[in-house]
């Protein structure tokens, strides 16, 4: 029933319509019930500050626009000169329906590499929480005739489901590559979103 509400909403709601962000050639008809798999793929259902999200790009190799579409890995000082992996991000750049737009999805803990995949996160708005808490920050970013977009919207509750955290230890102990998948269902006032990513990581950071 949740799934086919979100599914409504999609077409019914008015807010910023003009501002909508539907891939073309769409075939899914409602929101994915669970991850969906290990190609790499965006897909992005709901509404986020009211903005309308049809977006489907379920085989990235496919996908018509897309400029770049990359995950990062944010490392935080720990105890005794270590590191802990404390945030991912899931970012693309892409021309949909004639409008170049950029959207990147931030999530947080104390350190990932903590618990064992796939894990449950409970997400809320305390910043690197421990245990299997998160949040979840979308950033929203493009610009058309109607409208300048630049959306920072964080205070989500829902979950994130974390299936795959993969990549190849550096010098440091540090992962720079692999790939990063999971499935979201969160809400935010009158925002419900659902959401499966597998990302392919291009970088880290170090937050020192």
């Amino acid at each position: 029933m949740r799934h086919l509400t979100l599914a409504l909403s999609l077409l019914a709601a008015p807010a910023f319509a003009a501002d909508a962000t539907v891939t073309p050639g769409n075939t899914l008809t409602a929101p994915p019930a669970e991850w969906l798999g290990e190609v790499p793929h965006l897909v992005v259902m709901g509404t986020i500050n009211g903005r309308a999200f049809d977006l489907q790009m379920t085989d990235m190799a496919s996908a018509a626009g897309v400029a770049e579409f990359a995950g990062k890995r944010e490392y935080l000082p720990g105890e005794g000169g270590t590191w802990r992996y404390g945030d991912f991000e899931v970012a693309l750049k892409a021309t949909i329906d004639g409008v170049e737009k950029a959207l990147e999805f931030e999530f947080e803990n104390h350190d990932f590499t903590a618990h064992s995949l796939p894990a449950s996160f409970a997400l809320q708005d305390k910043e690197f929480p421990e245990g299997l808490l998160s949040n979840l920050e979308a950033q929203l970013e493009w610009e058309t005739a109607e409208a300048t977009v630049n959306d920072e919207i964080a205070g989500w509750t829902g979950t994130l489901t974390l299936t795959t955290d993969s990549g190849t230890r550096d010098e440091k102990g540090l992962v720079p590559d692999g790939m990063i998948g999971g499935f979201v269902t969160a809400t935010r006032g009158g925002d419900t979103l659902v959401m499966s990513f597998t990302v392919p990581v291009a970088e880290y950071e170090l937050d020192d």
